[in-house]
């Protein structure tokens, strides 16, 4: 097996499409996307192997095959002018922020900073919040322009998580898997699938070489551990692909934290451990019909003890076990030129929980409490022993056909199915009455889409018509009756689209607009609870949000590969039947309900570029206003108190910059790499509830934190080691009321690769 990338000499950026050949054989290949190639030969014996690509000049190199031989090659450009037409290499990324769509694209240059996890990485990315309420493994949602939580669709390897993320979240993949994310605002690309209004945040996993080895573990503050790794073997008979991976973490999370429920106390948070084991195995065939047949399967599970704020918690905890397996196929040229086909099917089954069954409660003077109830608990009003099941099948069809090189049309289908059996027999024990119903939900969406491309490609319009359908079966406990649970069945349709315009003036500077109307089908728990604490809504319509963005980008790659970029996008929006959380009538029970209008505008401003061949900067900034604009309180003729009141626990001013200094054999030797990295993140204060006073003075406070990395590597990259800092000056940080974030945290991770 002979392997390797193709890439640009002077760019270093990757060529797709290249043909390599065996001299005198039918043994031949093309670089996929990302410009990775390989080829079998007879073992060794000495081949001549050429390279050919258009604007490129052609390669010729004598090669002895033997088991796994690996050859990368750098393409000098021949800059010849055919006619009229220019031929340019574009990376994925340079393709991805020059489309229709509004989107930011974060590289390896962010991945491998001083981030570590996504959630860093999201957080300073503009136009991005990332709420979490504590350190490692706490919960977290991921806001776009204000808009938050089950509004954003997450996809891995554009795959909606879907019910999936009840037991991973993002910030669960390492960044040394990741080979770039992708965040669209607004807009969710058709061929996605699925439903979300606020945009979507898709993770792209690595492509890796026929063989590769990836390990790495980092240790920090609070007793931190976590560890990665990843194998991967090519057949070179069959040219099967095998590999194997995992991932470990582990905190104490015992950082200090203020009780400012008790005079601004200071304690150390002494139940807050986390740990998740995640491990996994696929099996890729390339040389079938299919251009990829891949299965995988995926194993995880994780314990989480629960914090005490204004209680010293000791025995809660939460528990999941998943198992997920998976399997795509896909095919370009489907029987007929320029029509893609490509397939994913996925099934998860998880058992999951909260346990609460302490006999006694603590404060913070260790003084003992009785239980919430006779039958023990230390939260809520009610203990509990969670023992509940979830199933879950999802599938996606997608179909793409190139009509020409003005036309273009896309078919996608999403189906999801959802069964949940929830149990806590000791719940329903302390309560008097069952509470716990099977539920089962079914989701199809179908989507139609367009693409124009005129005037050699400098107008691009993507138009995407879509028709949203769920049914949902569960019981519902009567708001004034608790002993006779009733059947509840929901079928609903509707219907969104969305529309994105580009045109470049030149070839650094384009204008982008887009428009969309869009629904989210509410989650299985909005619509039909957890069958415990979350009841029914069988009334729950769906949000609906129509939305305008307008921005300007000049992109600029020099000749050196240097790169200099500037965005500037406003954008409003209007979200109707606004879904939130609200406390129920039954006590120790709530239910989802429909919140009324909300309106957001706002401007956003991305600046990044190579100032020098040695020193990277980059700053932005977000403005987002998101205000009530319910005139009356819904079913009635009272005045609404919060009209045109900003929404609160909603960061509203933020700003981010950064630098890189990098460079090579900075301390002497060969083939090393040495990398200084700064980032700083500010967010304004903002209130935790409307400001109907203005001597309201419930605030988050302004949040400034700075963190920094030293990275250095050996041997092109197979060794490396990073020594990060984060919340360099040990700001006191607090996300949600009375949630207060980690301080000073310090890091050291050594990694390997082998390739």
């Amino acid at each position: 097996m002979i392997y390797g990338k193709v890439s640009d000499a002077k760019t270093g950026v990757p060529l797709s499409g290249v043909t390599l050949s065996i001299a005198k054989t039918n043994v031949r290949t093309t670089t996929d996307a990302k410009g990775f190639y390989h080829l079998t030969v007879a073992e060794n014996k000495r081949v001549l192997l050429l390279v050919r690509c258009v604007g490129y000049k052609s390669v010729q190199q004598e090669l002895i095959g033997k088991d796994s031989l690996s050859y990368n090659i750098s393409l000098q450009s021949t800059e010849k002018i055919l006619g009229e037409a220019t031929v340019v290499a574009r990376s994925e990324i340079r393709a991805l922020k020059e489309s229709a769509m509004p989107i930011s694209v974060i590289g390896q240059r962010q991945l491998q900073g001083t981030a570590s996890n996504i959630n860093d990485v999201l957080a300073r990315t503009v136009g991005i919040t990332v709420r979490n309420t504590g350190g490692l493994g706490s919960a977290s949602r991921i806001s776009v322009r204000g808009l938050e939580g089950k509004r954003m669709g997450m996809y891995i390897d554009e795959t909606p998580m879907s019910q999936l993320g009840n037991f991973v979240a993002l910030n669960d993949i390492p960044t040394d898997m990741i080979e770039r994310i992708e965040v669209y605002k607004g807009i969710v690309p058709y061929k996605f699938g699925g439903s979300a209004l606020g945009g979507a945040v898709n993770v792209v996993l690595k492509e890796y070489p026929p063989v590769y080895m990836d390990f790495s573990y980092e240790l920090g503050s609070f007793n931190t551990h976590q560890a990665s790794t990843i194998f991967k073997r090519t057949d070179r008979k069959s040219g099967l692909q095998f590999g194997i991976g995992g991932v470990f973490s582990f905190s104490k999370n015992n950082y200090k934290m203020k009780l400012t429920n008790l005079d601004n106390r200071i304690v150390r948070r002494d139940h807050d451990s986390f740990h998740k084991i995640i491990g996994g195995g696929s099996i890729k065939a390339t040389k079938w019909w299919f251009d990829e047949m891949k299965l995988e399967a995926v194993l995880m599970k994780t314990r989480q003890e629960v914090q005490g704020i204004d209680l010293d918690v000791r025995e809660a905890c939460n528990h999941s076990t998943s198992f997920v397996t998976a399997f795509s196929l896909k095919r370009k040229n489907f029987f007929l030129d320029g029509l893609d086909f490509d397939f994913d099917a996925g099934y998860v089954w998880g058992w999951y929980g909260l346990q609460d069954k302490a006999k006694h409660r603590y404060d913070w003077d260790g003084r003992e409490l009785p239980p919430v109830s006779s039958f023990g608990g230390e939260q809520n009003n009610y203990p509990s022993d969670g023992k509940n099941k979830s199933k879950e099948f999802i599938s996606k069809f997608n179909m793409g056909y190139t009509i020409d090189e003005h036309h273009s049309i896309n078919l996608n289908i999403y189906a999801d199915r959802t069964r949940l059996n929830p149990s806590d027999s000791l719940m329903d024990k302390a309560l008097g009455f069952k509470s716990n119903f099977p539920s089962r939900m079914t989701t199809f969406t179908v989507g139609f889409s367009y693409d124009l491309s005129l005037f050699d490609g400098r107008f691009q319009n993507a138009f995407t018509l879509k028709n949203f359908y769920f049914s949902s079966h569960s019981r519902s406990i009567n708001v004034f009756s608790v002993t006779s649970p009733e059947p509840v069945h929901i079928s609903k349709k509707y219907v969104g689209f969305s529309d994105a315009m580009r045109y470049k003036f030149s070839p650094d500077l384009m204008l982008k607009t887009s428009f969309n109307s869009e629904v989210r089908i509410p989650t299985s728990e909005e619509l039909i609870g957890n069958g415990s604490s979350i009841l029914a809504s069988p009334a729950l319509k769906p949000e609906r949000t129509m939305g305008v963005n307008v921005g300007l980008l000049y992109r600029r790659v020099k000749n050196d590969g240097r790169l200099i970029e500037l965005e500037l996008n406003t954008f409003y929006n209007h979200l109707t039947d606004m879904i939130r959380f609200t406390p129920d009538v039954i006590p120790t029970m709530a239910r989802y309900r429909n919140f009324g209008s909300v309106s957001t505008k706002g401007i956003e401003m991305d600046v990044k570029g190579d100032i020098l061949p040695w020193l990277y900067l980059y700053a932005n900034g977000t403005y987002q206003d998101l205000r009530d604009v319910r005139q009356n309180i819904p079913g009635t003729a009272v005045e609404n108190p919060t009209y045109n009141k900003r929404i609160p626990n909603v960061p509203y001013l933020l700003f981010n910059f950064g630098a890189e200094f990098h460079k090579e054999n900075l301390f002497g030797g060969k083939e090393q790499n040495s990398r200084f990295l700064f980032d700083a993140s500010y967010i304004h204060q903002y209130f935790y509830d409307f400001e109907v006073s203005r001597y309201q003075e419930r605030k988050i406070p302004t949040s400034f934190t700075m963190d920094v990395a030293l990275e250095h590597s050996l041997k092109k990259n197979r060794w490396t080691f990073t020594l990060k800092v984060k919340n360099l000056a040990d700001r006191r940080i607090i996300s949600e009321l009375n949630r207060p974030l980690p301080g000073r945290y310090v890091s050291f991770k050594v990694r390997y690769l082998f390739k």
